[in-house]
């Protein structure tokens, strides 16, 4: 039996290409913008899309095993404003459980099995640890009978780019959680001296320096939404990196964010923003894989 999945603030797909290397079938797609509607529509001709979360029925979607939902993180970010889990934007989070309950209320709590939140680091220190509470008691309110939650960083998957992001599952199939005896996303030790034994010379960073950032040596820093990565190597100077090398830096084919199903292609600038706002992919797979041996 192949699983399926759908996905809520789909973006360009990122959490999606990774279900699909997984074996898992996409089924819907949600998402606003639409630069990214028409880039998925390329990727994913087939695949049906709603465009506002708020108008999207819970019990009108066709059931799925997983949903997936990267609700926007602004509110929550320690680089934004702070608003918090009640900000216009970090408050999507409860149009994505108003649509998990009308799904559970459609089929009789049988889907979705599982869905998966993925946020910033943030999430977890928002007010004092309170908006996290929030979270926890509005997921186990909505019939979660299991929770785990890791932070996991996309340069120990392949990836040659910090990205370190909140990915919590919530488990509402009684039956998996019963077959689960273990953690459902176990890690292991790893070091970055494993990874990368000789030191390299290459120094990511950007242009623009905000308070956090960080030259990075010898790996790209966390790729954001408003500016691209710039690179510096011993006798050349610096360079900003391409949107395929960003895409790169994802875990995305190359070009996946260029093409649009309405033949145009998109600007420099929205490939930068999309993948600044995506998923890395290889994490996606990575935790398809793991929710795949319980489901």
């Amino acid at each position: 039996m192949t699983l399926t999945y759908g996905s809520l603030f789909t973006g360009v797909g990122g959490f999606d290409l990774g279900f699909d290397q997984a074996g898992y079938d996409c089924r819907w797609q949600v998402e606003w913008d639409k630069h990214c509607q028409q880039t998925l529509a390329y990727h994913w001709p087939n695949v049906p899309r709603h465009h506002d979360v708020c108008d999207v029925n819970g019990a009108t979607l066709e059931p799925v095993d997983v949903i997936t939902y990267g609700s926007p993180c602004q509110d929550l970010s320690v680089a934004g404003k702070r608003a918090g889990i009640e900000g216009i934007k970090s408050s999507m989070f409860f149009q994505a459980i108003r649509i998990v309950k009308e799904m559970r209320d459609e089929t009789n709590g049988t889907f979705p099995r599982i869905t998966i939140w993925e946020n910033v680091p943030g999430a977890l220190r928002s007010n004092n640890g309170n908006d996290f509470g929030v979270v926890l008691n509005t997921l186990a309110n909505s019939g979660a009978v299991d929770i785990e939650w890791r932070i996991l960083d996309a340069q120990f998957f392949g990836i040659a780019a910090r990205r370190r992001r909140l990915f919590l599952v919530a488990v509402y199939d009684p039956a998996t959680k019963h077959r689960n005896t273990t953690q459902i996303l176990p890690l292991q030790p790893i070091y970055r001296r494993h990874l990368r034994p000789n030191q390299d010379t290459t120094i990511g960073f950007y242009r623009t320096h905000g308070r956090h950032d960080q030259p990075q040596r010898g790996i790209a820093p966390t790729l954001k939404a408003i500016s691209p990565v710039c690179i510096a190597t011993p006798g050349n100077p610096p360079r900003t990196l391409t949107p395929t090398e960003h895409e790169r830096l994802m875990g995305w084919p190359d070009n996946h964010t260029l093409h649009r199903a309405d033949g145009k292609t998109n600007s420099d600038s929205t490939r930068y923003k999309m993948c600044g706002n995506g998923v890395a992919t290889p994490v996606a797979q990575w935790i398809a894989t793991q929710l795949k041996k319980l489901l």
